[in-house]
């Protein structure tokens, strides 16, 4: 689309910077409307058609945050860009949770501001291509394997279709085997990037010293040993997307290393002073709790707020169990095929047992025990005794507590905290979770129970 055909509404209380920022858009080629206030720039809305906005956070009447409320309740397909002062990147970030495409800081950078302006129009032009994209998704096609029934994992996938449409960073969170890169992978592929490559970067198999270089590359004579040039994870992901596998493992020095490409959308591989532009949607997958990790100084708070625009918290799948049932007819349908196995199925009581199990190790744990099943188990019906020891002991891990009447309550305290402990095998944080307080509250108890 020709810039003149493009019309860009700006708001913004301070006089010299909404001036700025006009005339900076209109020796571009657009055509620009100004307003001083949010009531005004809502007026301006309601009358006109706009490509794109931008909002200063802060105005007399409505507020950037309000504006950007109303022109999603009134379906308004605005592509919106707010500016806010340095020390508010928190409300920005909530901003773009509310749906803005991006965010800048005062004193805005005019060339930072241009191709912000131009990666948002060229994402209003694949509008109607994601809408495609989206029912696609709400079909069960390309998001299939995502297999559910729950409430849960009902959230996650309106969540994964909505990330989808977008090119804004995703932070996926979740224990180990919930299924994380499986819904990264399900992003990408609803996305307007799905044709172009897919790569996942484990952020805990480099060193400090090595991580610039696999992220960034380098060239030819930058260190000892680098005989030619050598592209990185961005360049390799060009066009596509790059999802860091356990981004909370990577050391905090190199943390404003990627804090600063995910800025600027501009890195330099290592040994050279030009910077290359990154066309790269970037997801983000971690088993750790990051705000814990912020609060504790290991991981960067700037950098928390950059990457967790769109949160997607996987539930264990204890959390979703009337999952379970349809998990098991699905990997029993492809295992026994893969194995050349007849079709086998669980009898009720050895689903009582496997639905009383919380498997710690979630649907990785699930998908591995059906596997042993179907190689291991020569009979068609799956019976208590064909499971795991583990599973079929589950049954006695959910039964009442017994205590003798009179027992005191630390009595009965101590056995609860006992059984749990011994239900996931002495893993701490899932038993605390279990019983409703913190880690740092059972350590306390087992230490005062002399229990181990």
């Amino acid at each position: 689309m020709d810039a003149s055909e493009i019309r860009i509404l700006i708001a913004d209380d301070e006089y010299y910077i909404c001036e700025g920022l006009r005339e900076a858009m209109a020796k571009d080629g657009y055509r620009v409307d100004v307003a001083y206030d949010g009531n005004q720039a809502k007026i301006l809305m309601e009358a006109h058609e706009y490509d794109a906005a931008i909002f200063d956070l802060k105005m007399p009447g409505q507020d950037g945050l309000s504006l950007l409320k109303w022109v999603s309740g009134a379906n308004r397909e605005i592509g919106v860009i707010v500016i806010t002062a340095y020390g508010e990147v928190e409300t920005a970030v909530e901003a773009m949770r509310r749906g803005a495409y991006d965010y800048l800081t005062k004193p805005v950078d005019l060339k930072r501001l241009r191709l912000s302006l131009e990666r948002l129009l060229d994402h209003q032009a694949l509008v109607a291509e994601n809408r495609v994209l989206r029912a696609r998704l709400d079909s069960n096609g390309e998001n299939g394997d995502i297999v559910h029934r729950s409430a849960a994992m009902e959230h996650v996938c309106d969540t994964v279709a909505q990330a989808a449409m977008t090119d804004v960073p995703v932070l996926i969170t979740g224990e180990t085997g919930t299924g994380k890169e499986l819904v990264a992978r399900a992003i990408h592929q609803a996305s307007a990037r799905r044709n172009a490559p897919l790569l996942a970067m484990n952020c805990g198999a480099f060193a400090e010293t090595l991580f610039g270089s696999e992220l960034f590359g380098y060239v030819k004579g930058a260190f000892t040993g680098a005989t030619v040039d050598k592209a990185g994870f961005f360049a390799a992901a060009e066009g596509g997307t790059l999802f860091f596998d356990e981004v909370g493992e990577i050391p905090l020095p190199n943390q404003v290393d990627l804090l600063r490409v995910l800025e600027e959308r501009a890195y330099r591989p290592v040994g050279s002073t030009k910077a290359v532009a990154a066309d790269v949607r970037t997801i983000f997958v971690t088993n750790r709790d990051l705000e814990r990790e912020v609060a504790e100084g290991r991981f960067r708070e700037d950098l928390y707020y950059r990457i967790n625009v769109v949160p997607i918290r996987l539930p264990p799948l204890r959390e979703r169990v009337e999952d379970i049932p349809l998990l098991i007819d699905v990997f029993f349908d492809n295992l026994c095929v893969l194995h050349h196995k007849p079709r086998k199925e669980l009898t009720p009581d050895a689903m009582d047992r496997v639905l009383a199990y919380l498997w710690p190790g979630n649907v990785r744990e699930l998908k591995n025990t059906i596997e042993r099943i179907v190689v291991t188990c020569a009979d068609q019906k799956v019976e208590v005794d064909h499971l795991p020891s583990r599973v079929r002991d589950a049954q006695n891990a959910t039964d009442t507590i017994m205590v003798e009447l009179g027992s005191s309550l630390e009595d009965v305290e101590r056995a609860l905290i006992e059984k749990t402990l011994a239900h996931v095998t002495a893993n701490r944080k899932k038993a605390a979770a279990l019983l409703g307080i913190s880690v740092r509250a059972l350590q306390y108890k087992i230490k005062a129970y002399n229990l181990r």
